[in-house]
């Protein structure tokens, strides 16, 4: 896969997570994903994001900064939510919150492989 085609399917696996068109979700995501190290399969994927969308109603996955080197992408998140109750450990409790996570993924078939995430929680600490 070329730079611009693997870019172009992190662009609509973002835009499928925005709609939470849970149903396509397979065709960006493999079968056996791990996140963090950890096998959760795509179905402990789809669980995690609807978990996620639960608890943040208004989430919404913003690209800041792509970089594709084919069979890995870069990428740079922001995200400006409300998170419902409890958000990693810190009593969010409906306050509007800014914070980035920056996302490493690695393609297989054209599909989400392994993704490695780091989200920025001491930005969130500083706003509560």
């Amino acid at each position: 896969m070329i730079k611009t085609e693997l870019s172009d399917v992190y662009r609509g696996y973002i835009a499928c997570l925005n709609k939470q068109d849970w149903p396509k979700l397979d065709q960006f995501v493999h079968d056996d994903v791990t996140y963090n190290g950890q096998r959760i399969g795509i179905s402990g994927y789809r669980g995690m994001l609807e978990r996620d969308f639960y608890e943040i109603p208004d989430l919404y996955f913003d690209i800041q900064l792509l970089i594709s080197d084919p069979p890995h992408i870069a990428s740079r998140l922001k995200f400006d939510c409300t998170p419902k109750g409890t958000f990693l450990g810190l009593r969010v409790n409906g306050k509007r919150v800014s914070f980035t996570e920056n996302v490493f993924y690695e393609f297989r078939n054209g599909k989400i492989w392994q993704v490695w995430s780091v989200i920025d929680k001491a930005a969130i600490e500083a706003q509560l």
